[in-house]
């Protein structure tokens, strides 16, 4: 079976700087490899040339299972997660060529932003509770955010995943702490995860279900699901279950059987969910963390809600059949 290929970049040193931070992660995780991803590593220029290094690799017929950009900003703390490249030069220092561009176009005709590609639910999955990773809008407008855009432009339709990664100098986060944490970037974007999740089934004392919606910023924001999450490593069932209820709901539940088991592929991840009845709980002790909005129904409203794909079909027969 073949690896999937993955495009890393990362840029030289720039305005009077003796080193790039980028380059430094890109060339340990070249050195040092990722298990199964073939890594083809390069390290771009700091002007146009390098900005359309990897668009003119993907319009000349190079393919690769997923492209991750690295790139230094010296004023965040954190690891950028860059959600949109914007069609705009905005350059208020010249690059390794002498180039300065104020306000321009970086691709007539194109649109005034593009979406990374890569899944948001993946990474929000992977860097939950991560504090050292935050999601981006503002890619800048010196080369990083240029050398996205065009990526993005090249790649269109195909759906390749692509991401740009602003890092902060090494006295904010250890270079070895930021390359383990483009290194499970890359592994995410390259090779589909596979999640056990947990979901509760929490009933009041007249048998109504409680349903929770998933809140806006959220990849699947405004749909419906049952309670819970991923469950970590080594861990039972049962744990998870009480673990991820404390977290989102502030309340201990009581694992009584498990009503339901449920596969589903969402296209960026495999999930095996596995649905818990617990004792009933009361409603008024429920304090939301993760989601906005916490309905309790019964069997006569459930397929009036917008329900998760992996959900959905369980919900379909509990309609007809009665909730457990």
């Amino acid at each position: 079976m073949t690896s999937p290929r993955v495009l890393l970049t990362g840029f030289e040193p720039f305005s009077g700087r003796r080193d790039n931070v980028s380059e430094s992660v890109a060339r340990e995780i070249d050195a040092f490899g990722i298990e199964g991803v073939e890594i083809s590593t390069i390290i771009l220029s700091v002007d146009e040339d390098g900005s359309r290094k990897c668009s003119e690799l993907l319009r000349s017929g190079h393919h690769f299972d997923a492209i991750v950009h690295l790139g230094l900003s010296e004023d965040r703390e954190k690891i950028s997660l860059e959600s949109l490249a914007k069609n705009n030069l905005r350059m208020s220092k010249p690059d390794n060529s002498g180039r300065i561009v104020a306000n321009s176009k970086i691709v007539r005709d194109a649109p005034d932003f593009i979406r990374t590609t890569a899944s948001k639910h993946i990474m929000d999955e992977e860097f939950e509770h991560d504090c050292r990773v935050s999601w981006s809008e503002d890619a800048g407008g010196f080369v990083c955010n240029e050398t996205f855009f065009r990526t993005l432009e090249a790649i269109g339709e195909e759906g390749t995943p692509v991401i740009f990664v602003h890092l902060p100098v090494p006295e904010n986060i250890a270079i070895s702490e930021q390359t383990e944490i483009v290194s499970r970037i890359i592994s995410r974007l390259a090779i589909k995860p596979h999640y056990r999740v947990v979901g509760a089934l929490l009933t009041d004392s007249e048998g109504r279900m409680l349903a929770c919606r998933r809140p806006e910023g959220d990849a699947w924001a405004g749909w419906w699901e049952f309670p819970g999450g991923k469950i970590e490593e080594n861990e039972s069932q049962e744990l998870a279950l009480i673990r991820e209820i404390d977290e989102e709901l502030g309340i201990m539940v009581r694992p009584i059987s498990r009503v339901a088991e449920i596969s589903h592929d969402y296209g960026d991840r495999d999930v095996d969910l596995f649905i818990w009845k617990c004792e009933p709980v009361d409603p008024a002790s429920i304090q939301l963390s993760e989601h906005d909005k916490a309905v309790w129904i019964g069997q006569e409203g459930l397929i009036e809600l917008k329900w998760l794909p992996a959900d959905l079909p369980l919900i379909e027969e509990w309609s007809t059949s009665g909730i457990p």
